[in-house]
């Protein structure tokens, strides 16, 4: 099948987590904790990475290898991968750099990148958006530069890209795969939340109020405070609500930034509903989990649906992949709908 070729923008938490799985799985063999051992006949063993752009000193001019462990990262460590030879680029800083954040990362003062450039003379199929979340000026940045280079595009940020007609017409006219907006992880907050609610659901309950918040640590907890919180509220509510088909009084959400978590996260859960009789039932749930692994197995599931998009000649907003691992999706489908749409489309 060949070789699928990676960059990534922002060698931050979630970086850190991918890198170190994909060269986990390559060298133990064991699948625990993949969602998929192969998509349209490709491994997780068959990703390459080839480019990689930051703007912090303590990463940028490193290989990627040593620049996933480089501050202010704090993903937990569970490998050791080998040196791959490629090296941190330059990227623009742009607005990737918030008030709240501008304390934890070291700007470098080196020039920056033609993005484009280094996207093309390194052949690659899919650009990786990991920048944090609100900086959409350096997102669009990252977008254009893949729509020039002529490489798929992955936006894991809340920032409106995949779910944009102009872009979705502009990758579409380009022919080239476009994903996203705001990865929805394996065992995060707001797929346990939809995914209680649609088994509640199916056994009858009916549903009387719903919330679901959570504190975390790390860098892309205290942008989410400073840039995103409402945004993330309002995209996570409205995902989660698509897992029942009536209203109720429902939110979901970010609450605050604790530094000590560092990467980790807990959420918190509550229902109240009514089953047989009427008879009424509250339920809590704590949920606590470490933020970057939490990514890395769609991460691996998506980077390879976009590869298999691009072999049959698709182009533009990618429905099937998109509604399996993204929150931020039109007309959002439930979680067993979108997993059999991206099931049928790997299949096909």
């Amino acid at each position: 099948m060949g070789r699928i070729r990676v960059a990534i923008a922002g060698v931050g938490n979630c970086c850190s987590a991918l890198v170190q799985g994909v060269h986990f799985y390559q060298s133990s063999g064991e699948p625990i904790g993949l969602i998929h051992e192969t998509i349209g006949g490709y491994a997780d063993s068959d990703i390459e990475f080839v480019s990689a752009f930051d703007v912090d000193r303590r990463k940028v001019g490193k290989d990627l290898s040593e620049a996933i462990f480089s501050e202010p990262n704090k993903a937990p460590r569970f490998t050791e991968p080998p040196h791959l030879g490629v090296p941190v680029l330059m990227g623009p800083v742009l607005n990737g750099v918030g008030r709240f954040t501008k304390a934890m990362v070291e700007v470098a003062d080196g020039k920056v990148v033609d993005v484009a450039g280094e996207l093309k003379a390194k052949k690659a199929d899919v650009l990786v958006n990991l920048i944090s979340g609100g900086a959409d000026e350096a997102s669009r940045f990252y977008a254009g530069s893949a729509l020039e280079a002529g490489c798929g595009f992955l936006n894991a940020t809340p920032t409106e890209i995949a779910s944009s007609a102009v872009w979705s017409e502009r990758f579409g006219a380009a022919g080239l795969p476009l994903v996203g907006d705001d990865l929805l992880d394996q065992v995060g907050a707001t797929v346990v939340h939809m995914g209680l609610l649609e088994f509640l659901h199916g056994r009858g309950v009916r549903i009387d109020e719903s919330f679901q918040l959570d504190v975390g640590g790390g860098t892309e907890s205290l942008h989410t405070l400073e840039r995103t919180r409402e945004l993330k509220r309002s995209i996570k509510t409205t995902a989660v609500a698509s897992s029942v088909p009536y209203d109720f009084p429902l939110v979901s959400g970010s609450t605050d930034y604790i530094d000590f978590l560092e990467n980790a996260r807990d959420s918190f859960f509550w229902f109240k509903g009514r089953y047989f009789g009427g008879v009424p039932f509250t339920m809590d749930v704590r949920l606590g989990t470490v933020d970057a692994p939490n990514g890395g197995a769609v991460l691996i599931d998506v980077i390879r649906g976009i590869k298999l998009a691009s072999d049959r000649g698709m182009g533009g907003f990618i429905i099937p992949i998109s509604a399996y691992g993204f929150k931020m999706y039109p007309n959002r489908l439930g979680l067993s709908e979108a997993y059999k749409l991206f099931k049928d489309f790997i299949c096909a």
